[in-house]
């Protein structure tokens, strides 16, 4: 949400600028020649003055605007995503963390540190990692037999990073394809 975040707030500022000075620009216009010059906002006035406030156009936007607002308290309501997964630490004063992204490339380091595994691609979730090793071998039974040493790298990876709250593991290594 905070990407979009960003370019909202960026127009609204934009749009709230834009409309302080026609405010300021009528003003001035009014106070000097005592007509609007670029809002005409004695007609919408005088509209607002003739209309009820149970009116259907009244009733329609206050619909629209309400619509949009739960719009936007629902996104921003919505819990944000986990990018950084913590690690321990003995002193209370650091903070230290490791995003998705870097546990995902030393869980495939740690893959591919393996004699026979030829590739590697990592998912990490909040609470589970998946590594999908290939091996270089094209025999199930060789590639079955390459789980063990696989899952126990990516663990020992896991193990060294000290994690406050590791995720669970799980290793899958295919043989490679014709």
């Amino acid at each position: 949400m905070r990407l979009i975040n960003r370019p909202l707030a960026l127009i609204l500022a934009a749009a709230l600028a834009v409309a302080s000075v026609l405010v300021i620009i009528n003003v001035v216009a009014f106070a000097v020649h005592a007509s609007p010059v670029l809002v005409h906002w004695a007609t919408w006035y005088k509209w607002a003055g003739r209309t009820r406030w149970n009116a259907l156009v009244v009733k329609i936007w206050a619909a629209i605007l309400i619509v949009i607002g739960l719009l936007l308290l629902a996104l921003e309501l919505k819990p944000v995503r986990v990018t950084r997964l913590r690690l321990r630490s003995d002193d209370k004063a650091t903070d230290a963390a490791m995003t998705r992204r870097g546990l995902a490339g030393a869980l495939r380091a740690a893959a591919l540190d393996i004699d026979g595994i030829a590739a590697a691609a990592v998912k990490v979730r909040r609470r589970s990692a998946r590594v999908t090793a290939r091996s270089a071998a094209r025999d199930r039974a060789a590639a079955s037999a390459l789980t063990e040493p696989v899952t126990a790298s990516a663990r020992q990876r896991l193990d060294d990073l000290q994690m406050r709250h590791p995720p669970r593991l799980r290793v899958h290594v295919t043989p490679r394809s014709r």
